[in-house]
């Protein structure tokens, strides 16, 4: 048997969904203080504990080792630590990568950063410091040498993460969303407007100024430009409206109030392109979005996604090379045949019933 440890995420009733059939042998412990969850809706069968209260930590604790398995969905709170520390030894350690523990370590950040984002780091340094807007808990390093299996579908992050952690762990494939949880609604669609969307939130690590000038004099005058910013950090966010507005006037369309998954979808179905100015690895779900559509999607060569896509035989382009190309497709959508190569490529790897394949190979091996 199982034991997964979900937290209040947009994640958790995908897992529980994934994995209730009875003969995926599963369990689900909800950590969470909230008896009113945010996102979580599931309710039935699953397992909650208050991570404050330490008489229910310590029976989560004591319970571990009446599992085979146990599946840490993200590594971001204390109580993790806790877990890592006293699983028994027969009990396997499995670890879903969601990118966070890693590359949003302190002694990695400016590693992802553009110079013009570092350059913002260094003038507003003080003033993300002082309002405690620099990171998050970080699990200590020796205890990554208790996990036994790295679960991500991207190989690139997991030759990272064993290369920075040094540990010992397998890799096993997963992912939470098929192409049809991806998509919704918009499966059987595909681009129809000339607008651009540049990164995908409001963190430093998006290089959206940098972004931003990639294109600056290239648009035409009828586009839109969106730029996601309903979360991530305050001040960043006042400087890319300010120098978005002074670059694209009224074509600039900061995005500031989360919106819903389909309402957000069809503004990238609105997209020819798409400018993903990370080096650090995100937005995976927005990229496959764009990708199915047939947006034209720029990315940097710095970023492991960009290499993951390239590997896989996705049809994308290069921010560095590409983008300042003269070529009179730079800003408009792909071909009907590019399209179709990207959706053969991302059935081949997310449709549901090849996901669910491989969802049970994971549990026989976590149960083995």
């Amino acid at each position: 048997m199982i034991l997964h440890f979900l937290t209040d995420d947009k994640f958790s009733d995908y897992v529980i969904e994934q994995f209730s059939d009875p003969e995926l042998h599963s369990e689900f412990v909800l950590i969470s203080s909230s008896v009113v969850g945010e996102y979580f809706q599931s309710v039935e069968s699953v397992w909650r504990v208050n991570p404050y209260k330490k008489k229910e930590l310590r029976q989560l604790i004591d319970a571990i080792g009446n599992y085979s398995a146990i599946v840490l969905h993200g590594l971001f709170y204390p109580w993790c630590e806790m877990v890592l520390r006293n699983v028994p030894d027969n009990v396997k350690v499995a670890w879903v990568f969601w990118g966070g523990e890693i590359y949003g370590r302190k002694d990695l950040m400016v590693s992802f950063l553009s110079k013009g984002s570092k350059l913002l780091l260094g003038l507003h340094g003080m003033k993300r410091r002082k309002n405690n807007d620099i990171g998050h808990y970080e699990l200590p390093m020796a205890l990554f040498q208790r996990i036994d299996y790295c679960l991500t579908d991207v190989h690139e992050d997991f030759e990272f993460v064993k290369a920075y952690s040094g540990f010992e762990a397998k890799e096993l494939w997963y992912n939470y969303y098929s192409v049809d949880e991806t998509l919704g609604e918009l499966r059987m669609q595909s681009t129809d407007g000339k607008n651009i969307i540049v990164g995908n939130s409001c963190t430093i690590e998006n290089n959206l100024l940098d972004g931003l000038r990639a294109i600056k004099g290239k648009v035409d005058c009828n586009s839109k430009i969106f730029v996601p910013l309903s979360y991530g950090e305050p001040w960043l966010r006042r400087i890319v409206i300010k120098v978005g507005k002074c670059m694209f006037g009224k074509q600039f369309y900061p995005l500031v109030e989360f919106m819903p998954r389909d309402d957000y979808n069809n503004i990238i179905k609105s997209c020819s392109v798409a400018i993903m100015p990370h080096y650090r690895p995100q937005a995976f779900g927005n990229i496959l979005t764009a990708l199915w559509l047939g947006t034209r999607v720029y990315m940097s060569e710095k970023s492991l996604l960009y290499k993951f896509f390239k590997r896989i035989g996705a049809i994308v382009f290069s921010i560095e090379k590409d983008l300042y190309s003269t070529s009179n497709l730079m800003l408009h959508p792909l071909t009907d045949e590019e399209r179709n190569v990207n959706q053969e490529v991302i059935t081949g790897l997310y449709d549901k019933s090849v996901m669910n394949v491989k969802i049970r190979e994971l549990v026989s091996t976590l149960n083995g």
